[in-house]
């Protein structure tokens, strides 16, 4: 039931980040398929590339040491376009209303290369290379290689139904090209980004796995409320910053306090006061891998290490102190106030969702598991600093579901 509980607070969580800006995030979303299917694409066009450098590659493997230092400085001249290529086939060729039956399709260009500072770009047909038709693929790299590092080559191409000539210029086979992709309409794709960090308000609903049994066994023993076993609203705040490669360092914390004070008669009949104040909290490291979704939507998995626990005080008085007989006082009660509390090492796993509205503010949605590991066998007494085991006490384990939806200052 708890499991079930969790999965509608975490859903209900994304549902009232969608509210915010439905259509601009469906636009979002529809943009990161169309960048996925891009990305899909690509992907022969990059085993092409790593075949070709791969063949070159073997091709350089030594046989002989003369041989090998004069094929290298062979090899060393080897011109380039710069660009992917793959054949056309009918199905493209009828889309892109080519109405011939030769020619290449530019499948990617490479930034910086010969092809690019030449205006050609992605999706763009090669009809002849230096007056020679283009039948295929190969038959065009043939082409390439005989020519030197330098020359110019006049290229006619054939893009949105028109016809058109360029001239490049071949560059070395040793130039560092930086692989990149650009859209048909030459522009280049951009990557998106994960952010940059921030800070922030983080209000946090916890669902305690015990129900807060333990506490609430000794406020009612006292004559106060128990906690709500359905979750307490705790508040705290938290930041990271970007460490590179979509990974996010930071921290966080968040504490809940409750005071309350009531009229009570002791056994001997004297009236008092008696006040109860109790408080939880954790905090720690964080670290979080985020994934982009859109530019304004990203998400992450990570996880919150540190430390955490309960602490209750309850004391009564009927106010009445006079300073020759603060000894007396005392002696006339073993145990007037009291202090409890338990230490444990917490561990959270969770899940962000962060969009962001404009630069500086973003919303941001989580939902975790916190768990616990207690360094004490059970509760322990405080007195003047001094710690003393709490005989019977039970284990109390720091443990259940946590929700946080907020704002965020950066993205």
């Amino acid at each position: 039931m708890k499991k079930i509980l969790f999965v509608v607070l975490v859903l209900a969580m994304f549902g009232s980040v969608s509210l915010i800006a439905q259509e601009e995030i469906q636009d979002e979303i529809d943009e990161a398929i169309e960048e996925v299917e891009k990305a899909l694409e690509e992907i022969p066009v990059e085993i092409d590339e790593a075949m070709e450098e791969a063949e070159q590659a073997f091709e350089e493997i030594p046989v002989k040491k003369k041989i090998t230092m004069k094929f290298n400085n062979l090899k060393s001249d080897t011109p380039k376009m710069g660009v992917h290529l793959s054949d056309i086939d009918f199905e493209e060729a009828y889309e892109m209303h080519y109405p011939y039956c030769y020619g290449v399709l530019i499948s990617g260009v490479k930034s910086g290369g010969a092809s690019q500072k030449a205006g050609i770009i992605k999706g763009d047909i090669v009809m002849e290379f230096d007056g020679k038709k283009v039948k295929f693929e190969d038959h065009l790299r043939k082409l390439i290689q005989s020519k030197n590092i330098g020359d110019k080559v006049n290229v006619k191409l054939f893009r949105s139904e028109e016809i058109f000539e360029t001239t490049l210029i071949l560059q070395g086979a040793k130039t560092k090209e930086k692989s990149e992709i650009f859209t048909k309409d030459g522009k280049k794709k951009k990557k998106l980004s994960v952010g940059f960090g921030g800070a922030g308000w983080i209000p946090v609903w916890f669902v305690d796995d015990n129900e807060f049994a333990d506490i609430n066994h000794i406020l009612e023993a006292y004559d106060f409320n128990g906690l709500d076993e359905k979750g307490i609203l705790m508040h705290g705040g938290g930041g990271h910053g970007n460490v590179g490669k979509g990974w996010f360092l930071g921290g966080m914390g968040a504490g809940y306090t409750i005071d309350k004070k009531k009229n009570h008669v002791t056994d001997d009949g004297d009236s008092v006061t008696r006040r109860m104040l109790y408080s939880n909290g954790y905090g720690g490291v964080t670290l979080d891998k985020r994934i982009a979704l859109t530019k304004n939507l990203v998400t992450s998995l990570g996880f919150m290490l540190g430390w955490g626990g309960h602490n209750l005080q309850i004391s009564q008085t009927d106010g009445s102190y006079d300073w020759l007989e603060l000894n007396e006082d005392m002696d006339s009660s073993a145990n007037n106030a009291i202090e409890i509390e338990k230490n444990y090492i917490m561990f959270q796993p969770k899940a962000t969702v962060m969009y962001r509205i404009i630069d500086w503010l973003s919303i941001r949605a989580e939902g975790g598991y916190m768990l616990s590991h207690s360094y004490t066998g059970g509760w322990d007494a405080v007195s003047c600093e001094d710690n003393f085991e709490i005989d019977n006490s039970p284990e109390t384990p720091y443990q259940g579901y946590t929700i946080s939806i907020g704002p965020w200052f950066g993205f």
